[in-house]
């Protein structure tokens, strides 16, 4: 009797199991068919001579080291690509975070700002682009707007080497400020009141009860922001493909490796070559995500 009771169990325990697999299965077959396959055969392509005519001709290593040591451009956009991380990083880590803390206090009107204020990551960064590039057309309404400054009635906003850059960080970061804004006051809000309330009474003014008892409890919070806005800003493409003249211009100015890898692959039809950088930039990404987890795992901290 026993032993049939150990038996039934078994079998419900297996049907239980089969229907958990059979349930997740869709979603595995649809990663494994549209990010894993990619993935291997992106790193296969980057092991060949492929320009969409002829069949890949494996050729090893050789398209890293033609990258790494030959290729002027490559090396331009790495500058550039750490330029514009830098650029859309630690500025929006911090201006979110002040505005987080404005939208966290008590004020009339709090509401329906804060909405206004998260409008510009409702459409998408392609719209946005097109928009700025009609605000920035060089005799367009910001220069207008900024003529009692400058007093120059043309500004050459994205045909300049030095301005252009500016231009495509600005952009990205007026859209992307409010979503991590959102991030911060959802870290704010799980701050339990009495640690607030136990720095007042112990005397500490609002400045060192932030610094001492607030920020350290952000900590969490911090290391997401830091991880997703850092992958984000070097995988951007859609603001230099939109924004700059020839996708990525003047003079390669904002050639990101993003950008490079489509010009690699869809303007010079040096595929293997596209699939190196994107290999590359993979493993950076990659880099940057063990150490998000590393940070999200490490010891408790204390106040």
């Amino acid at each position: 009797m026993n032993q049939r009771l150990i038996f039934s169990g078994w079998r419900i325990k297996q049907k239980r199991q089969l229907w958990g697999y059979l349930f997740v299965m869709p979603a595995v077959l649809f990663f494994a068919v549209f990010m894993l396959y990619p993935m291997i055969n992106g790193i296969y392509l980057s092991l060949t001579t492929f320009t969409l005519l002829k069949p890949p001709t494996f050729i090893g290593l050789e398209n890293f080291v033609d990258i790494f040591f030959r290729d002027r451009l490559f090396r331009q956009s790495v500058g550039v690509t750490i330029s514009f991380v830098l650029g859309t990083t630690i500025p929006v880590w911090v201006l979110s975070l002040l505005i987080a803390l404005l939208f966290y206090q008590r004020f009339p009107g709090r509401e329906v700002l804060k909405s206004l204020f998260f409008m510009p990551l409702l459409p998408s960064l392609t719209v946005v682009s097109i928009v700025w590039l009609v605000l920035l057309n060089p005799s367009g309404l910001l220069t207008n707007l900024l003529f009692p400054l400058t007093g120059t009635r043309q500004i050459r906003w994205l045909s300049s080497i030095d301005l252009t850059p500016l231009m495509v960080i600005v952009v990205n970061n007026w859209t992307t400020i409010p979503f991590y804004m959102i991030i911060w006051l959802a870290g704010l809000s799980s701050i339990p009141p009495v640690f607030r309330e136990a720095a007042m009474v112990d005397g500490a003014s609002r400045l060192v009860s932030f610094w001492r008892v607030e920020l350290p409890l952000l900590r969490p919070t911090a290391v997401l922001v830091a991880a997703v806005s850092t992958i984000t800003a070097f995988q951007s493409f859609n603001i230099q493909y939109v924004l700059t003249p020839n996708h990525g211009g003047p003079v390669d100015s904002t050639t990101t490796l993003g950008i490079l890898i489509w010009k690699y692959g869809f303007q010079f039809y040096r595929m293997g070559t596209a699939a190196a950088v994107s290999v590359v930039l993979f493993v950076v990404i990659l880099l940057i995500t063990m150490l998000q987890i590393k940070l999200g795992r490490s010891e408790e901290y204390t106040i």
